[in-house]
């Protein structure tokens, strides 16, 4: 079983029910189901800096993306900011540059938001997981997993996510999920670039 599968089987049962979050789930299954496989395990530290090279890239192309959102009115919930904790534990490792990715969906859209928001968000359930697993390589808050300490640091962000997802007015379930599988599949080309080469 993959990480980010554990993650989410982990917190399951302790978060509130959303039908629009299950229905982009099934959704999205397989474009969930070939990243995780990409990102795989991180055993030891070679396999981490990896995975940090690819969660960098992926990060930053949506984070810049989401710079240039003009919020919806009455949305007073804002994403999880990885970018810079990443560019810090990048840092760390001794890691290169990483190169530009772009993300070139109109993101004014609030279904197509919501979808790109809606992985974005979902990534923090298995940090816990993943956490821990980098404690393992002696990585921690200080030095390496910044971003994974920021990224679980309050469930109750997800969960307001969820209620924002579920009382959004004039939501498409078709638009959402397009934006969410294009998401994904940003991310996989991330994980899976031929220049993902860790030296």
């Amino acid at each position: 079983m993959s990480i980010g599968k554990i993650g989410v089987l982990f917190l399951e049962e302790r978060l509130a029910g959303s039908e629009r979050r299950f229905e982009l789930r099934k959704r999205t299954q397989m474009a969930h189901e070939q990243l995780d496989a990409a990102v795989g395990n991180f055993n030891t530290l070679e396999e981490y800096r990896r995975y940090l090279t690819g969660l960098s890239r992926f990060r930053a192309a949506m984070d810049e993306s989401l710079e240039s959102v003009v919020w919806p009115n009455g949305w007073s919930w804002r994403p999880t900011a990885v970018a810079r904790s990443l560019d810090s534990d990048a840092i760390d490792l001794n890691l290169p540059a990483k190169r530009q990715t772009s993300y070139d969906i109109d993101l004014a859209d609030d279904s197509v938001l919501l979808g790109a928001l809606y992985v974005l968000e979902g990534s923090t359930l298995g940090a816990r997981v993943l956490r821990q697993r980098a404690a393992a390589l002696g990585l921690d808050q200080a030095f390496g997993a910044r971003h994974l300490a920021v990224m679980s640091k309050d469930i109750a962000q997800w969960q307001s996510f969820l209620i924002l997802l579920d009382e959004s007015p004039d939501f498409d379930i078709d638009r959402a999920a397009a934006s969410a599988n294009s998401v994904f599949a940003l991310a996989l080309q991330c994980f899976e670039s031929e220049f993902l080469v860790v030296q």
